[in-house]
């Protein structure tokens, strides 16, 4: 008769994406407040000057608030969007899923992750060229060669964090999903606007549009996607 250890080591892994996280609502009337925010966000600091006055309200009491010890721990908390070191830990997560699984499922969201932020927000940096709380300008459109907003770190935060909660769904317990999931993007979004690397709008358009992303890419039924045989040999 088999012992218990035995057995536990002969049981299959659980199913690819079961539980997911919280379902996302069948309708898109949230994404669209979303969508609509960020839009009116960016127009804002376009055309009204209130927005940039408060922006600089911010980066000033920051920069006059600022001990050692509180400045260490903010620092950590904007490391933790560092675009390279998140998408490689994620694409490690997704391979060493597809493996345990036999199917290739897990690697395409966290391929397509890196693919969709980048172009996203490069586009709108790129667009918009905004500069740093402590070089270039304030306003948009200055036509400098910086390029801040949106904040990639705290998009970063929220959408590769948001596909690892998802990878790591059927291993991990419903609190720990929601906290992967929703604190990294907070810390990031506190450390980077408290150190001035980003101005409170910079970081506020990286949160709306980090959402957007993870929510798109959550709305994607990953486990039951039509996949060639030989990509996907899932028991």
């Amino acid at each position: 008769m088999p012992t218990g250890r035995s057995s536990r080591r002969r049981r299959p892994p659980r199913p690819l994406g079961v539980p997911v996280l919280a379902p996302v609502p069948g309708g898109w009337w949230f994404d669209g407040l979303l969508l609509a925010a960020l839009v009116a966000l960016t127009a804002a600091l376009v055309w009204w000057r209130p927005m940039l006055r408060l922006d600089i309200v911010v980066r000033d009491w920051c920069d006059q608030h600022r001990p050692p010890p509180v400045d260490t721990m903010m620092y950590l908390f904007d490391r933790v969007g560092q675009g390279g070191a998140l998408t490689t830990l994620t694409v490690l997560v997704s391979f060493w899923l597809a493996w345990r699984h036999r199917s290739v499922r897990p690697i395409i969201p966290a391929g397509l992750a890196p693919i969709i932020s980048t172009l996203l927000i490069v586009g709108l940096k790129r667009w918009t060229s905004r500069g740093a709380p402590h070089h270039g300008s304030v306003e948009m459109f200055a036509d400098g060669w910086e390029e801040y907003y949106p904040s990639g770190h705290v998009s970063n935060g929220i959408v590769y964090f948001g596909v690892l909660a998802m990878l790591l769904a059927p291993y991990l317990p419903v609190l720990a999903r929601r906290l992967l999931m929703w604190v990294p993007g907070v810390l990031v979004f506190i450390g980077t606007t408290y150190l001035g690397y980003h101005w409170l709008t910079d970081s506020v358009g990286g949160y709306l549009l980090g959402l957007l992303i993870i929510r798109a890419l959550l709305r994607v039924p990953w486990r039951t996607l039509p996949l060639p045989r030989w990509l996907d040999h899932a028991r």
